[in-house]
């Protein structure tokens, strides 16, 4: 029996300094995350029926950490990436931009604001514009969807989740 013992305390000794973490490994990396804004607009036809289609348009994503954005008090700044934080009393730059119908980039993880501004153009909904707040985690993948109605005055604001 003592010699079984004294072949186990090896062996059990040898597994617990395996099990034991290495100050010197590294922490493992974060997993990243993702924002995909998708940007449709309705189109009625002559014959009634609506189509959703792909709207070209300006996505702008601040960051919304301790920030409260006034999309009003911005102006016309805002169609170029500066958005008033009505908390600091500044305007802010917006860290993520694109034009077009969808914007998929890498987040940290936060609290952001989006604002989406379609292009100008001859039909209805020319500059009709929409934002909300959003939050995103570690290794998320957020899809964000934005459809804009075929009776959207030109120039006026529409709720983020009408539409859906």
């Amino acid at each position: 029996m003592k010699k079984f013992l004294l072949f186990l305390f090896p062996l059990f000794l040898c597994l617990f300094m395996t099990g034991c973490k290495d100050e010197d490994e590294p922490e493992p990396e974060p997993l990243p995350s993702a924002v995909d804004a998708d940007i449709k607009k309705q189109v009625k036809y002559s014959s009634g029926a609506i189509e959703t289609k792909p709207a070209s348009a300006i996505i702008h994503i601040w960051s919304a950490e301790d920030a409260d954005f006034d999309v009003e008090a911005s102006g016309t700044d805002i169609y170029v990436g500066s958005a008033y934080d009505k908390n600091s009393g500044e305007f802010k730059t917006a860290i993520y931009g694109s034009v077009g119908s969808r914007m998929k980039e890498p987040v940290e993880p936060g609290k952001y604001f989006i604002y989406v501004l379609l292009k100008k153009s001859s039909s209805s909904g020319s500059l009709a514009y929409s934002h909300t707040y959003f939050e995103i985690k570690e290794g998320e993948n957020l899809q964000l969807k934005k459809t804009f109605s075929h009776d959207v005055p030109s120039g006026a604001y529409e709720e983020w989740d009408k539409n859906k």
